[in-house]
């Protein structure tokens, strides 16, 4: 379970994100019978003139150390409890906690000491955990963590604006303070923390632009675009080099922006740790650039990994690409078929091409085209062959065809029919190797892999195997 660190609400948003605290000093206890009762909330008028004397009420509350007992036989109803008080549940004899909810991820604690469970929670609203002894359910507990206070979010929303408009940040951070803890399920949360964000960068405060930073990242689930202003306020306030956090080298193809700023910040630190190793790994299996295989190659040699450094080295300046799409064979495929139409066109206005011939032709160009479906036209109307070369060009035009498609059930029944080793085979072993992954078959596709790069290491598909092995 999450620990909590304490401060005070005034220092919450300033030092930290975690502002729960251990209560010290004398505590009040407070013994409830049954039936469990309903806390009260005094009505308060929120202006900004009250801001600051709500802050102390609410700091007093939080280090007043009081504790709020229960009896287990309690448990069936909702647990009432004030935001700063300590709620424990005496003689339960839960030894494990399992949280379902609560209203934001950070800044509760719960806690089992001897045969109680103890709970402290710095955000307004419920939190709902299920009690085990092993594996042996006692009760699911719900817990309604309440502020002494009762306000209206449009009173508080409405001080948070108006300080952020007027560039008032120590109005702004003190609302905010109480905004997050009375109303943590609230919309505006993540836009309220980039305003102070914007207001701290103007006020040059930068501990706390990091520690909203930390904030969001804890708590909200973020844009791409997000991402990158975040990550480039971390990287413009560190004080050493920083290390990419996991959030951000969650890969996604489509980030393209984000995928960018990422590669051009690993490279202005010119170190990198193996998550971000495998970012750029992942980065240049999409798009075949050379610098990140330069890049990569560089990083590699700096981290101690000679093999991998000298591997990338290789890549640099190829024209590999590494994962499949339907853009992917974007140079022309050799055309066995009319190699010497450029040389010996007279000859060929002569002798007149076989149906296997013309049909192979007319496909390997429209495959050349990507169009792939009018390629699929011309191969399924070769309808008799002659030999085994024959079948097994016909078998792996096809079977590639219907990969680029997408069609992986379809390519298999195609490739798995070449029983012979050819040209192609790396070709082939590589495409079965994706297909078996794409349908699961780890072991197998790993298999199919390695035969590729093992009948020739040095080719396009060679390489790709060995690329492609490296992310499973």
């Amino acid at each position: 379970m999450k620990k909590i660190i304490v401060v005070s609400l005034s220092a919450f948003l300033l030092f930290s994100c975690s502002a729960v605290q251990q209560n010290k000093g004398n505590t009040n206890t407070i013994v409830l019978p049954t039936p469990n009762p309903v806390l009260p909330q005094t009505d308060f008028y929120l202006s900004e003139s009250g801001i600051s004397y709500l802050n102390e009420l609410m700091e007093r509350d939080f280090s007043s150390g009081a504790v709020r007992e229960y009896l287990p036989s309690q448990i069936n109803s909702p647990l009432e409890v004030y935001v700063g008080e300590k709620l424990v549940i005496h003689g339960l004899g839960a030894n494990r906690i399992k949280l379902i909810t609560s209203p934001l991820k950070e800044n509760f604690n719960f806690e089992i000491i001897g045969d109680s469970i103890h709970f402290t929670g710095m955000y307004q609203g419920l939190y709902v955990a299920e009690v085990y002894r092993d594996f042996t359910y006692l009760g699911t507990l719900k817990i309604k963590n309440k502020l002494k206070y009762n306000f209206t979010e449009k009173d508080n929303y409405d001080i948070i604006y108006n300080a952020y408009t007027s560039e008032n940040l120590e109005l702004l951070i003190h609302s905010f303070s109480i905004y997050s803890v009375a109303f943590p399920n609230s919309n505006k949360l993540k836009d309220i923390s980039f305003m102070i964000i914007d207001l701290a960068e103007k006020k040059q405060v930068t501990e706390l632009i990091l520690n909203q930073v930390k904030y969001i990242k804890s708590n909200f689930s973020l844009t791409e675009d997000e991402k990158v202003q975040l990550l480039a306020f971390e990287e413009k306030y560190s004080l050493s080099p920083l290390v990419i956090d996991n959030i951000y080298l969650e890969y996604n193809k489509e980030n393209l922006k984000l995928n960018l700023e990422i590669v051009k910040l690993i490279e202005r630190k010119g170190e990198a740790t193996n998550d971000e190793l495998l970012f750029l790994e992942q980065v240049y299996m999409d798009t075949q650039d050379s610098k990140i295989a330069s890049l990569l190659s560089s990083l590699y040699s700096k981290n101690g990994d000679e093999e991998k450094a000298k591997y990338f080295a290789s890549l640099v300046d190829s024209s590999i690409l590494l994962i499949p799409d339907k853009s992917e064979e974007g140079t022309p495929i050799r055309n066995e078929f009319n190699q010497n139409s450029s040389n010996n066109k007279a000859e060929d206005s002569i002798v007149s091409l076989s149906e296997f011939e013309k049909n192979m032709k007319n496909g390997l160009d429209a495959l050349n085209r990507n169009s792939y479906s009018e390629a699929l036209i011309f191969f399924n109307k070769v309808s008799t062959v002659s030999n085994e070369i024959e079948k097994n060009s016909l078998l792996f035009y096809k079977g590639k065809t219907y990969f680029l498609l997408n069609k992986y059930d379809d390519a298999l029944k195609e490739l798995e029919q070449i029983k012979t080793e050819n040209e192609n085979s790396a070709e082939i072993y590589y495409y079965l190797g994706v297909i078996q992954h794409q349908k699961g078959n780890l072991d197998l596709a790993k298999d199919y892999l390695r035969k590729s790069r093992e009948t020739n290491p040095n080719s396009t598909w060679g390489r790709k195997s060995s690329i492609y092995l490296l992310k499973l």
